[in-house]
């Protein structure tokens, strides 16, 4: 059985992390909508400013949330950013479509 720590030493399965860290990004979407009225890109920088689709990006990923012993901060919603897809691309190192031109 998968468990993780949290910073209080408790022992927490990964299917609960999953519940919870599905919980903050609907809450973090939620959160956004509530203040401003729409969801957008949180990347200061982006140039695609209300181009959906958004995801909701860890800062901490969680797998090293649980490498740390902080599993708790998978499902803080402190801990994740609403960007727009090509900068969730970008910020995780997977934007394939410049990779693929490096050859």
């Amino acid at each position: 059985m998968n468990t993780y720590k949290t910073s209080q030493g408790e022992r927490i399965k990964k299917s609960e992390i999953d519940h919870r860290v599905r919980w903050a990004k609907k809450a973090a979407l939620t959160k956004q909508i509530n203040e401003h009225g729409y969801n957008f890109c949180e990347n200061t920088i982006c140039s695609h400013p209300n181009m959906a689709p958004f995801d909701c990006a860890h800062i901490i990923s969680v797998n090293e949330c649980q490498k740390q012993g902080k599993s708790e901060l998978a499902w803080d919603i402190k801990n994740i950013q609403i960007l727009c897809r090509t900068c969730h691309q970008w910020y995780d190192g997977l934007n394939l479509k410049f990779k693929s031109n490096e050859k």
